[in-house]
This record gives structure tokens, sequence and C-alpha cells, in this order.
């Protein structure tokens, strides 16, 4: 009796499981948010990481790196290395890369806006610098969403971050 009754319900179960969809199975993804600051870009150096893009005009930088700290459902340290096809005059362009925290790595893919000069409380106008973009969230599940960065910072003659000024990472979305 007792072997006769744990095979139907056996049996109840796998046909219960087979009427109910996948996605109501799945855990929902949670509404994420994490915000900081940008504490270092990485120099670009002609044939290191930065190489005219053929006769466009245009030029490639590999294997560059954005530091700063975030907080909120993830924080600490991150380390942003991107690939980039930019305007040599507007730094302007489109980027690939990832962003890796102590635990958590997203895929990270967007634009680089053109380079704006703007005025500052220091009463002399500095350059901004606003990425936007796309995340997927890298190895741990799905998740996924959008990010905005922006940097104001002091440049030598060659146009090289000296010192940021001020800075803003919003990372939102699912997960």
């Amino acid at each position: 009796m007792k072997r006769r009754m744990l095979f139907i319900s056996l049996a109840l179960v796998l046909v219960l499981t087979m009427l109910i969809p996948g996605t109501a199975l799945a855990v929902k993804p949670q509404p994420f948010y994490a915000a900081g600051v940008i504490t270092g870009i990485e120099d670009t150096v002609i044939g290191d990481n930065a190489f005219p893009a053929g006769e466009s005009g245009r030029w490639r930088v590999v294997g560059r790196d954005i530091t700063g700290q975030l907080s909120g459902d993830v924080s600490g340290s991150f380390v942003m290395t991107y690939k980039a096809n930019v305007e040599l005059a507007t730094q302007a362009g489109n980027l690939q890369g990832n962003l890796v925290m102590d635990d958590a790595s997203f895929k990270v893919n967007g634009k680089i806006q053109p380079l704006e000069i703007v005025p500052t409380p220091l009463g002399i106008d500095l350059p901004k610098l606003t990425i936007t973009g796309h995340w997927n969230l890298d190895g741990k599940g799905p998740g996924n969403g959008d990010f905005e960065a922006w940097v104001i910072f002091v440049p030598d003659e060659y146009g090289h971050v000296v010192m940021i000024i001020a800075s803003s990472f919003i990372m939102e979305g699912n997960w």
C-alpha cells in the first residue's frame, strides 16, 4: 500500500511539473541598483594600448582600465577594462568590456559621448567624459540593465587625466 501511494504521488508530481511552465518555476529577477564614483582612468599610450584604426582618423583603444567604488546591491572597488573605437578629437565611440568586482562580474557595452567642456566651481572650464551603456551579469545567472558614468577631469597638455574633479557611476536593472 505504501509503495502504491508513493508511486501515485511521484506520478502526480511529474504530471503537475509538466503542466506548470518552466518560467513560473524560475526565480523572478529583483531590482538592482548600485552607485558610486570613478577614481581613476588609465592613460592611453600610442603603440601600447592605442592604435590608429587604418586611414579612418579613428583610434582603437584596447585594454584601458577605469577604476572606482560602488555601493548598493554590489559594493566595493571595481575595474572596468574595455576596448573602444573612438574619434581622436572628441573621444566619442563604442566600447565593449568587463566590469569586475570581488563579488560580481559584468559584461558591458556602450557609447562614449563626445567630450564636453563644462564650467566648474573652480572657476575654470574642464572636460567631461560621459559613458552610457548596457550591462549583463556574467556567470551567476540572469541579470541585466543600464549604466551611466561621467567624469570631470583636469587634463595635461596631451589630454591625459591628471586629476579627477567629480564623477559618478550608476548601474540599474534586474538581477
